[in-house]
């Protein structure tokens, strides 16, 4: 695998830089690409988002997160460099790469990493990608103890990646050096509290009203073992809800007592989005990797294309059922 100076190098040489990150991109894929979209802009780098996502409205308060429009889906031609972010195969890159012959740069934390990159930095320790964006960021020479808007900005992109991926510092992920990067990202002026606030303080009204309606139904399967919670496309267009974070959901499926996975379906125009979680032993990425899935042991995500939510949730349980020997 390479370094973080084979990383470094390349981006010095660039002239024009494309960032992405995968599908339905979370708190950690937006926040890893933002806090190095404002690390190469302040570096003076001409750098911009190519992607086919908008992101949740909770992270509408980072810094350039407008950028994320949905505008620019594939990268321009004069682009000769490309980064993609928290992303472990290919199919899940939130950005049409058929007709770029530049390179491709795949920095991630995923044990399934496929490689796929001209230049691969996967660093499977890492708590949250945007730890290792930290990292670059700081091996390209910016100043983290320079307390200046600018440098703050990209701490408060960073700082939300890593509280959002590590569950708020609760996940078996964090280690030592992701508590002393996030003390150093608060020494240098990010408000902790008020990121926290923004994240997990600040939901529509409309979003609790949704909340209900997707818990109202929840269901027990596998024994009491599995929590499946269902979110129609009717109840996100009645409620207007194109873009919700549903991370918070699913979290309340997985704290009901002698559960051990949540499952969370979400319809869409494509067919459904899955979430899954897990609190101890079960590996809830083999799960989603049966159907083109990808993510972490405890916490993994697939999108299952032309299938009703009756059957992707049939299609999850008979795998879950087996990977949980029940």
């Amino acid at each position: 695998m390479n370094s973080i100076k084979d990383v470094k190098e390349e981006i010095l040489k660039a002239n024009k830089i494309g960032l992405s990150f995968h599908t339905s991109p979370d708190g950690d894929a937006t926040g890893s690409a933002l806090g190095l979209l404002n690390g190469l802009k302040y570096l003076n780098k001409e750098a911009y988002i190519i992607s086919r996502d908008v992101i949740s409205d909770n992270f509408s308060f980072l810094p350039l997160s407008e950028t994320i429009d949905k505008e620019i889906t594939k990268p321009t031609n004069d682009t000769d460099l490309v980064i993609i972010l928290d992303c472990g195969n290919v199919e899940r890159i939130s950005a049409d790469l058929n007709y770029y012959d530049g390179k491709i740069i795949n920095i991630d934390h995923h044990v399934s990493n496929e490689m796929y990159g001209f230049i691969n930095y996967v660093d499977t320790k890492a708590a949250a990608t945007s730890e290792i964006v930290y990292l670059l960021l700081k091996e390209i020479g910016i100043d983290f103890t320079l307390q200046c808007n600018d440098i703050i900005n990209i701490g408060k992109c960073i700082y939300t990646g890593i509280v959002t991926d590590t569950g708020s510092y609760r996940h078996s992920n964090v280690t030592q050096r992701t508590h002393e990067i996030s003390s150093e990202l608060i020494a240098l002026g990010v408000d902790n509290s008020k990121i926290h606030s923004n994240l997990f303080d600040n939901k529509p009204f409309d979003k609790v009203k949704l909340m209900g309606s997707a818990l109202s139904n929840i269901e027990l399967q596998l024994d009491g073992k599995v929590s499946v919670i269902e979110i129609t496309k009717n109840m996100i267009d009645e409620l207007n809800l194109p873009n919700t974070d549903t991370s918070d959901i699913i979290s309340i499926g997985l704290s009901i007592k002698g559960v051990e996975v949540a499952l969370l379906l979400k319809e869409v125009d494509e067919g459904v989005k899955a979430s899954l979680r897990s609190k101890n032993d079960v590996d809830v990425r083999k799960v989603a990797e049966n159907f083109g899935g990808g993510g972490h042991v405890k916490a993994a995500g697939v999108m299952q294309r032309d299938v009703t939510l009756k059957v992707a949730k049939e299609n999850l349980l008979k795998v879950l059922k087996e990977q949980m020997k029940l």
